[in-house]
């Protein structure tokens, strides 16, 4: 079974476009529409068969990606994952200035909107091979 990955982000939009291209760069995709769906996703997918990789906006009504990040690394230190243990996170927002606050709060890397799908694409890459590189 390939990569899966959770894209978590409010716009229709952005989740096609970011699930087009991975699913054609064979990846396994799940989208989430919000911080609370994505959250619950997580937890569901840690029963079972983690997610590889989340892909996270951070500008979102209810819960933002901030706060989704945070809740997500609380739950992988109760399980005994500690940072750099566990699922990589790359935010996404179109907002420069937040990226401290992810970086402080557990994200991996960072993009800013517009960006280019095949930057994302190496991000998504490095990430998970990273990841599986040190097992």
């Amino acid at each position: 079974m390939g990569s899966r990955i959770l894209v978590v982000d409010d716009e229709i939009n952005v989740q096609k476009v970011i699930s087009t291209r991975l699913r054609k760069a064979g990846y396994e995709v799940e989208c989430a529409n919000n911080g609370y769906e994505g959250v619950g996703m997580f937890l569901a997918a840690l029963e079972k068969e983690p997610f590889s990789l989340i892909i996270l906006d951070i500008m979102m009504p209810g819960m933002g990606g901030l706060e989704t990040l945070e809740l997500i690394r609380k739950e992988e230190e109760i399980r005994g994952i500690y940072y750099g243990e566990g699922i990589p996170v790359i935010m996404l927002t179109a907002l420069k200035k937040p990226y401290m606050q992810a970086f402080g709060r557990g994200c991996d890397d960072y993009m800013v909107k517009p960006y280019q799908p095949e930057d994302l694409l190496s991000k998504v890459e490095e990430k998970i091979a990273l990841r599986f590189s040190s097992y």
